[in-house]
């Protein structure tokens, strides 16, 4: 978006300097403006800046939208600038969004409808993988996975969603997908399981957290709270031979003993006794634990499954 886009009017009235219009030209000076969003204070990143334009600031259509929580793409079909705010499901692991969520009941379950952002900074950071293999400009299918839980953080579904990208440029695609359960009495959303992202030096995770059975384990656990909720991602281990269904309960706890929430972890994996293996995982709570000092793991299934591995 940077090569794209040089500035946003905001429409801030200033004195002093005023611009000079000639046929197609017009004279603008840089303006030394400090920025506050919402009370915090605001630096414009290196290579942007802000000029005086007839006695109204300019300021850079990115810092503006993102400073804001909304996002800016460009389409290069119509021309057209998109400054958007309805993204509001986050990808823990990349900058990947999901919004405009429409959720429908069906016969069969629900339609989910929405739309995915993508942006330059992903490409950037997927061209600077050691085994990306995606050329820049080259065409993406962007997949991932909604999980939608309830007010009380019950986990009611798992919607499976793509969309076409081409791999250059900041972009919003539509998507469309179905559920087999109904959804839509959802409380909040997260966007899991993304591809492709970059790949970056294998560094074996720590796992440190295991059940009673000494089962399964969890390690390595990242936080972010949420709209009422906590992000959680990880890594998983299954200490057993096999491929596995699991539902286990994280429970988070503070200090001094006392629980702050719980998480479900549903999902199928494999595991070895022999050796080592573990397997990222994504989930949400109820409440914020981001603070929490301790966890622990209750597995409460463990039965042996033929199915594909997700």
């Amino acid at each position: 978006m940077r090569k794209y886009i040089t500035g946003f009017a905001v429409g801030a009235i200033l004195a002093g300097t005023t611009a000079v219009y000639a046929d197609n030209a017009i004279n603008a000076v840089l303006f030394p403006a400090k920025y506050e969003v919402n009370g915090e204070a605001k630096q414009l990143p290196d290579g942007y800046s802000t000029i005086n334009v007839d006695g109204h600031a300019y300021v850079p259509i990115r810092f503006a939208a993102e400073s804001l929580g909304a996002v800016v793409a460009y389409d290069h079909d119509s021309t057209t600038i998109q400054v958007d705010n309805d993204f509001p499901v986050t990808n823990m692991n990349s900058g990947i969004r999901a919004g405009h969520l429409q959720v429908t009941k069906t016969a069969e379950g629900a339609a989910v409808e929405g739309k995915l952002f993508v942006g330059q900074d992903h490409w950037e950071a997927m061209t600077n993988s050691r085994k990306s293999g995606i050329a820049p400009g080259s065409d993406v299918t962007v997949t991932g996975d909604l999980l939608f839980y309830d007010d009380q953080g019950k986990h009611i579904g798992k919607v499976p969603i793509q969309a076409a990208f081409v791999a250059k440029g900041d972009q919003i695609r539509d998507f469309k997908a179905t559920a087999d359960r109904d959804v839509t009495g959802y409380a909040f959303a997260l966007l899991a399981n993304v591809g492709p992202v970059p790949r970056g030096l294998p560094v074996p995770p720590t796992v440190d957290v295991y059940d009673s059975s000494n089962r399964l384990g969890i390690g390595d656990v990242r936080m972010a709270a949420q709209d009422g909720f906590t992000k959680i991602r990880g890594w998983v281990s299954l200490n057993q031979t096999g491929n596995y269904r699991y539902d286990a309960t994280l429970t988070f706890y503070d200090a001094a003993g006392k629980a702050l929430g719980t998480a479900e972890l549903k999902q199928t994996g494999s595991g070895s006794a022999e050796s080592f293996t573990a397997t990222t995982f994504e989930i949400a709570g109820k409440g914020d634990f981001t603070d929490y000092k301790s966890v622990s793991v209750t597995v409460n299934t463990f039965e042996p499954t033929s199915d594909p591995l997700k």
